[in-house]
């Protein structure tokens, strides 16, 4: 019998390579991940007002408050959402270019990259999205109750979801310019690997999840003891701490991405050799 191509993930290998990239390339991400991870959340913070939600309000008024929060500050929210995929590929291209690339060399890198990426996530996306309405519908259709044919239709669609995330740390790695050939790729390296990638990475975000919620537990609780609880200045600091959090844990997800990918290829990312 033949030797399977792609080797089981080992997640604690994926993780120490993972500490290994942030450590080595420390520098560079900190400069990536204060410009496309902090700064558009600040921005945020600093120029578009929260959305106007009360602890009184009802399920249907909390929906159309946000409904109306996204609208009125689309032309804000949505250019600033795109910047850290920029910010994502240029983390890469750094962790996994054996050329140690610049911060400079790493953007000019992202030029086919991002476009690339970008558009695999469409296809991405609107392949889950049509593959959720599916099988949720179709359960629906044969009298399953309604919760479960939804939790269905969403397992449905992450599926894809996982099959797919490798397709950044290809397209990092710079062996094809094409969302297609990326996708392919993905599919391949992740073969019999899903679980063992959503394991992985469930546990890195139930961990992240915690320790944020500590940490801005302790913010929000003396922000509210030293300025007052409706102080524009504590919402501003708490905003402030939630980004700076986002942002390592952004940090240590894309690290994690390459670490996956250097075990799922058994060709480890530069530090690590």
């Amino acid at each position: 019998m033949s030797k399977p191509l792609i080797a089981p993930l080992d997640s604690m290998a994926a993780w120490q390579d993972a500490r290994r990239l942030v450590s080595a390339n420390a520098d560079v991400l900190m400069a990536i991940a204060g410009v496309f991870f902090l700064l558009p959340l600040l921005a945020l913070a600093v120029f578009v007002d929260p959305p106007a939600v009360t602890a009184q309000m009802t399920q249907a008024q909390l929906a159309q408050s946000m409904q109306d929060y996204y609208l009125r500050n689309a032309p804000v929210i949505l250019p600033l959402s795109l910047v850290p995929i920029v910010g994502f590929i240029a983390m890469l291209v750094c962790m996994l270019d054996r050329s140690r690339p610049t911060v400079g060399e790493a953007l000019r890198n992202c030029a086919a990259r991002v476009p690339a990426y970008f558009a695999s996530q469409i296809m991405v996306g609107l392949f889950a999205a049509v593959l959720m309405i599916v099988v949720s519908g179709a359960l629906i259709v044969l009298r399953v109750p309604a919760p479960i044919a939804a939790g269905a239709g969403i397992a449905a669609a992450v599926f894809p979801l996982l099959r797919t995330i490798m397709v950044g740390p290809v397209l990092g790695v710079g062996r094809t310019h094409s969302p297609i050939m990326a996708i392919r790729a993905s599919l391949a390296l992740t073969r019999g690997n899903t679980g063992r990638i959503l394991a992985f990475l469930a546990l890195a975000m139930l961990v992240y999840v915690v320790a944020s919620s500590v940490v801005m537990m302790v913010i929000g609780l003396l922000s509210a003891q030293v300025l007052g609880a409706e102080s524009e200045s504590a919402r501003l600091l708490n905003e402030a701490v939630s980004a700076l959090l986002n942002a390592v844990g952004s940090t240590y997800f894309v690290a994690m991405l390459a670490g996956i990918h250097g075990q799922l290829t058994k060709d480890l990312p530069r530090p690590a050799l």
